[in-house]
């Protein structure tokens, strides 16, 4: 993970290299969790995704509940 110090914005690397649009999808299908694909931000952004500090903190640790559910399979 990087960022969030100065900025609403966090980067998190996406996981065993999978394409950025992919994890979006899988993401938003399996989890209905939205986030940004790092490809849209050039080659340097593919890889990761970039979730936001905008919005209601309840919504967001549910978010990361379902994520880290998701994750452990």
């Amino acid at each position: 993970m990087y960022g969030a110090v100065n900025s609403p914005y966090v980067w998190a690397k996406t996981p065993d290299g999978m394409p950025s649009w992919d994890f979006f999808d899988l993401l938003l299908d399996k989890a209905n969790v939205v986030t940004t694909p790092g490809a849209g931000f050039g080659p340097h952004g593919e890889g990761y995704i970039r979730l936001t500090a905008f919005g209601d903190a309840g919504l967001t640790v549910e978010a990361v509940d379902r994520v880290a559910k998701l994750l452990k399979g």
